[in-house]
């Protein structure tokens, strides 16, 4: 849901965390021990967002093609909590 906001526009990076703070409110287990940190260095390391010295959060090319492909085989994101 987060990197789908994020293709919609500049996400300053509280409203990101947002996406992280619900997901983790949701699914306490799976979230228990990856951090906030751990998600975003996940999605850079993957390539999918740029995180701006500015605080904002931009989706990538890669990212882009990332959701194109979800959409393509049919993973919507209400399909699972992670």
């Amino acid at each position: 849901m987060a990197l789908m906001e994020i293709n919609r526009r500049l996400l300053p990076i509280a409203e990101v965390k947002a996406f992280y703070d619900k997901a983790a409110l949701e699914t306490p287990v799976v979230y228990a021990n990856y951090s906030f940190e751990q998600w975003m260095e996940f999605m850079k390391s993957q390539v999918l967002i740029i995180w701006h010295p500015s605080g904002m959060v931009e989706i990538t090319i890669r990212g882009r093609d990332f959701l194109k492909y979800l959409t393509h085989a049919a993973h919507y994101p209400d399909d699972r909590k992670f």
